[in-house]
C-alpha cells in the first residue's frame, strides 16, 4: 500500500476552543467547514485537519466509550471502494482490528481499523 494521508483527525473536548487554538493561536489558515460535531480546516497546501468532538467521533468510527479510545485518526485515501475493502482485509489479516464494517456516506465510503498498538486508521474513498 502506498500511503496517501489525506486527513488528520484530532478528537477534542471543545470545538470552539480547539478552532481558536489551531486557527488563531497557531495561525493555521484555510477553508473552515463546520458539521455536526466537527470542524474541518483545509489549508491551501497541506493535509486537512478535522477537529471532532470525541463522543461524536466515537459514534462515527464505531467505538464505545472505552478508556483506550484513540485521540487521533490517520485517514488514507483509497482509489475506489474495492481498495478500501482490500486494505481493511490486509490490516485484519496482519493482526489489526476492524472497528466495524465499512459504510457508505453522502461524500464517500470508509472503514476503520486499529493497528497492533491501537492507532486508529480510516481508509476512505471520496466520491468524485
Amino acid at each position: 500500500m502506498k500511503v496517501q494521508i489525506c486527513i488528520i483527525t484530532l478528537c477534542v473536548e471543545d470545538l470552539d476552543r480547539a478552532l481558536k487554538f489551531y486557527r488563531d493561536g497557531l495561525g493555521i489558515e484555510g477553508k473552515i467547514t463546520q458539521g455536526e460535531g466537527h470542524i474541518a480546516i483545509e489549508p491551501e497546501n497541506g493535509v486537512p485537519i478535522s477537529l471532532f468532538l470525541r463522543e461524536e467521533f466515537q459514534k462515527f468510527a464505531g467505538f464505545s466509550g472505552d478508556s483506550q479510545f484513540a485521540r487521533t485518526c490517520i485517514s488514507h485515501a483509497a482509489a475506489n471502494r474495492e481498495e478500501v475493502d482490500d486494505i481493511l482485509d490486509k490490516a485484519k489479516n496482519a493482526g489489526g482490528t476492524l472497528t466495524g464494517v465499512p459504510k457508505d456516506y453522502d461524500w464517500g465510503y470508509s472503514g476503520y481499523f486499529k493497528d497492533l498498538d491501537g492507532h486508529l486508521w480510516e481508509i476512505v474513498h471520496f466520491k468524485e
